[in-house]
């Protein structure tokens, strides 16, 4: 099995790779704005089986792959080849998680579906089918449809992969050369090419199946539409950089931890090794004759100066590098973002609520046995609130105040947990 790129990489080359490694770097694609479009056609027995089949099979060339099954009320999510990642089971949050390391996404709805969602969706479209009489008849069916729903909608061609189940290479070629062939005769306006084929039911490792309510009510369009966003929820976790999968870069000072204020220690090196595993922006520095960790302090300024009853965490979030971390003394974790840019805060959430338990580890002063996240921003520009207002966000506004020379830093509180919809 071929090793995708992946953040754990990342995790690990900050520890053992030196400044001047030669380790092979992979570069980390792009991902596309919109999921896959798997439309399921007329396969061997449970199509459930099948769809998993191919997943992961995409997961193991391409690394983690993040799976929605459209299903109404029973619209549900799952990763393959999440590689040991814990998930949540609630339906947004898990979301949010896979929007950090997933490398694709994949929708899968029934053939039965609305032709003209599936042709305008906007998603590369990928047919899953058996080779056998009766699976290339609704297979033609179904590209017919499809095809002819594009034409409608202004587009001149479109473009329909083929995954094929249940049968050896050779089947699968040969009905994609019939259904090419077809498609000429008939001069439908469609481009048919083989993308997959999966010959037998093998092993698959998934992270489990996890509920989508907010997905029930959707069709085809508003779900998709819902899920580009959700996948596009952290839109510089895999762009290039010099090593392209460390973690975002700290414009703060890095200083040893042996030289950190008190309460911005980590307890011990067992307690760096739990936060590690986290994934947070922790590096290691490598001597020939010693190695020793700094830790990068994270957004100090914001928590110190102007949320000084809380304690800054001395990590953050590797996805979301701009969120400051801190805890109060009801064992409750503070997000903070300082500027109208929410987006940091739910993948830092998400990221959060993920690692739970590894977090308590690392900082004792939280409760492991309850979940008490706070979503802050801080604004420079007071106005900038009205948009952000009861999103379930403390918004505060800082002022600096010039008292006889010296710059006192304040913070304006701009509403509560029961206006904000907390």
């Amino acid at each position: 099995m071929s090793r995708a790129a992946d953040d754990f990489d990342g995790i690990t080359s900050a520890f053992l790779a030196s400044g001047s490694s030669s380790s092979k770097l992979r570069s980390v694609a792009q991902p596309s704005l919109m999921p896959t479009l798997l439309i399921v056609g007329n396969v061997p027995t449970l199509a459930g089986i099948w769809i998993a089949q191919y997943a992961d099979q995409c997961a193991r060339t391409s690394g983690p792959v993040a799976l929605i099954r459209l299903d109404g009320a029973a619209s549900r999510g799952e990763v393959y080849r999440a590689q040991g990642r814990a998930l949540p089971t609630e339906g947004s949050a898990w979301m949010e998680r896979a929007s950090v390391f997933a490398r694709s996404w994949i929708v899968c709805t029934d053939c039965q579906s609305d032709a003209a969602s599936i042709a305008l969706s906007g998603c590369s479209l990928v047919l899953l089918s058996g080779t056998d009489e009766t699976a290339l008849a609704a297979a033609k069916k179904t590209i017919e449809a499809v095809a002819h729903a594009s034409k409608i909608g202004g587009v001149d061609r479109c473009d329909i992969s083929l995954a094929f189940v249940g049968s050896p290479e050779e089947s699968a070629r040969a009905s994609c050369n019939s259904l090419i062939a077809w498609a000429a005769e008939r001069s439908i306006a469609v481009r048919l090419s083989l993308g997959a084929h999966s010959p037998r039911v093998d092993r698959v490792e998934s992270s489990g199946p996890v509920p989508l309510a907010m997905l029930s009510t959707l069709d085809i369009a508003s779900a998709l539409e819902f899920i580009g966003i959700a996948k596009n929820g952290n839109p510089d976790r895999f762009s290039d950089r010099e090593r392209p999968m460390a973690r975002p870069a700290i414009s703060s000072p890095q200083i040893p931890i042996t030289d950190l204020p008190t309460r911005e220690k980590l307890v011990s090196k067992d307690v760096v090794t739990v936060v590690s595993a986290v994934g947070v922006s922790v590096q290691g520095v490598s001597s020939q004759k010693s190695a020793s960790l700094q830790q990068t302090v994270v957004g100090s300024e914001g928590v110190h100066d102007y949320f000084p009853e809380w304690t800054a965490l001395a990590f953050n979030c590797p996805d979301a590098a701009t969120v400051q971390l801190a805890s109060d003394d009801f064992s409750t974790l503070h997000l903070i973002q300082i500027n109208a840019e929410a987006n940091g805060l739910r993948v830092a959430a998400g990221w959060a609520r993920a690692n739970w338990i590894l977090l308590c580890a690392a900082c004792p002063q939280l409760n492991s046995m309850q979940v008490r996240i706070i979503e802050h921003i801080l604004l420079d520009d007071a106005r900038e609130a009205v948009l952000l207002h009861r999103t379930g966000v403390l918004l505060h506004a800082r002022v600096d105040v010039t008292v006889m020379g010296t710059i006192v830093r304040r913070r304006v509180d701009l509403n509560s947990s029961e206006t904000a919809g907390i």
